[in-house]
This record gives C-alpha cells, structure tokens and sequence, in this order.
C-alpha cells in the first residue's frame, strides 16, 4: 500500500512538471514573433476556448491538430528553436 501511494506521489509529480513545461511551451508559442500572427491567434483562441466551460464541438481539438501538423512540418526549423529555448530557460531556473 504504501510502494502504491508512493509510486503515485512521483508519478504525480512527473506528470505535473510536463504539464507545467507543455504549458510554458504553448505560451512561448503563442507569443513568439517567429510565428505568423494568424497562427499565434489561432493558438490562442484554441486554448481559450479549452478553458471556457462551454460547449465547443470539439473546435479547439482541430484547431489544435492543424496548428500542431503545421508547427511539425510547415514551422519545423522556429518550432525546434523555441523548444530549444524553453529547454535551456527551464535549466538555467531549476
């Protein structure tokens, strides 16, 4: 019982350090002026709506899958960059 709640415990805090590092990524992306604007605001309006309790159809979900497919094929090189700096400001601080 107690290898269980441990086990939980780490799990929980591994989860929660990629959920805060997804996030701080998504704001880098969604403010970093390497990106089109049209792009930037359709990220934004994607996790807006994510966070509104109102229904949305499953909107924000394809939002989110055209801006990811676009950011790993057509905005590759600027998304490996951003990644690479939220990587290293992530180290410097912790």
């Amino acid at each position: 019982m107690l290898a269980a709640a441990g086990t939980m415990l780490i799990a929980g805090l591994v989860f929660r350090k990629q959920l805060l590092y997804a996030m701080k990524v998504a704001k880098m992306c969604a403010t970093d002026q390497r990106l089109p604007r049209p792009l930037r605001w359709a990220l934004g309006v994607a996790l807006a709506v994510k966070v509104v309790p109102v229904p949305d159809f499953g909107i924000d979900e394809v939002l989110l899958l055209v801006i990811g497919i676009l950011l790993v094929t057509v905005y590759r090189p600027t998304f490996r960059a951003i990644l690479e700096d939220s990587r290293s400001d992530s180290r410097t601080v912790g």
